[in-house]
C-alpha cells in the first residue's frame, strides 16, 4: 500500500506505514497525524476511563477536520472528466469563476 497524500499531491509511490483511522487512506510518515484521545467507557452508573490514552492515527484532512484546522490542498488534481459542459452553465473554471483544482488557482 502506498500513501495516498503523496500520490495525490506528486505522483509519488511512498510506501504507507499507517493507515488513517478516518478515512482508511494509507499514510507515510510525512502525512500522518497521532492524537492521544482518552476514551470513556461505562462502568456501572458512572463513566470510568483508562490511565493510558489511546493512539489515533489520522491523515492531515482528517484531523484538519476534526480540530476545526483549515485543510491543505493537493498540489495535485486530476484533470476534469469532460472539459467542456455539455449542457450550458458554468464552464471549467466552475460557478464562481475561480479554478475548480485548488492548485490551479
Amino acid at each position: 500500500m502506498n500513501c495516498y497524500d503523496c500520490h495525490a499531491a506528486e505522483g509519488a509511490d511512498t510506501p504507507a506505514v499507517a493507515v488513517c483511522h478516518g478515512c482508511n487512506s494509507g499514510l507515510c510518515p510525512g502525512h500522518l497525524r497521532m492524537t492521544r484521545p482518552v476514551l470513556h467507557r461505562t462502568n456501572g452508573l458512572g463513566v470510568s476511563h483508562g490511565s493510558t490514552p489511546a493512539r489515533q492515527i489520522l491523515c492531515v484532512t482528517c484531523h484538519a477536520a476534526r480540530t476545526g484546522l483549515p485543510a491543505p490542498s493537493a498540489a495535485r488534481c486530476d484533470p476534469p472528466v469532460s472539459p467542456v459542459p455539455a449542457v450550458p452553465g458554468p464552464g471549467p473554471t466552475g460557478a464562481r469563476g475561480g479554478a475548480e483544482c485548488p492548485a490551479e488557482a
